[in-house]
């Protein structure tokens, strides 16, 4: 087993844990208490200098960073089943989407949750929440997966902040094309297995007051 997950309940490390199961490899998951600090302890800031979760570590190797993680495992390990090969014209789109989900979504949803007041004659890297949400929302309305009729490891990292910020955050449509490849996606094995491993954990490190 050289794989091993650095992974706290009700965090981004669940992106990972469900990449993980989908892709139907045996690792250790190394599951802790975030507010115990054990990320920033010296040795895990050797590996990761950020000390965030998640963590991959492969082998001896460290992979950090959910768009790489996810990169680098489907090219790695999924034999194209999760990604397309690199010469693939759908690669460019996979690739798209991949950094989709960090580069805009994140900082998107920053937006929305602070009520930051961007400038209209402002440049900025995400745009708007609404137009991010508007082009995801054309986007998947015309496809059932972000890549067509072919799921892949970006669906993992859409889906993910999808679900995050439709049952966590309420600032994702509960009904419409988005409500929909969501339903979509809680229906595939591996986001059941990993939700029902991201519920132990979170039954072992509860949150507290």
């Amino acid at each position: 087993m050289s794989l091993t997950l650095y992974y706290t309940p009700r965090s981004r490390s669940f992106c990972a844990l469900w990449l993980l199961e989908e892709l139907g490899l045996e690792y250790k998951l190394e599951s802790f208490d975030i507010s115990a600090g054990r990320h920033k302890q010296a040795d895990y800031l050797l590996l990761n200098p950020m000390g965030k979760v998640p963590l991959v570590m492969d082998g001896d190797i460290p992979v950090s960073e959910l768009a790489a993680i996810a990169i680098y495992l489907s090219d790695r390990y999924s034999k194209e089943r999760l990604s397309p090969a690199i010469r693939s014209s759908e690669r460019p789109a996979y690739l798209k989407w991949i950094l989709f989900s960090s580069a805009l979504m994140e900082p998107a949803y920053a937006e929305k949750m602070f009520n930051w007041e961007i400038p209209a004659r402002r440049s900025i890297a995400w745009s708007s929440f609404d137009q991010m949400l508007e082009i995801l929302t054309n986007h998947i309305a015309q496809n059932t997966w972000v890549l067509g009729d072919k799921f892949s490891s970006a669906d993992v990292l859409i889906g993910s902040n999808l679900h995050v910020g439709q049952v966590v955050l309420g600032i994702i449509p509960k009904e419409g094309p988005i409500a929909e490849y969501l339903l979509r996606l809680t229906k595939r094995d591996g986001f059941i297995r990993a939700m029902d491993i991201e519920k132990r954990e979170s039954d072992r490190f509860p949150m507290k007051a």
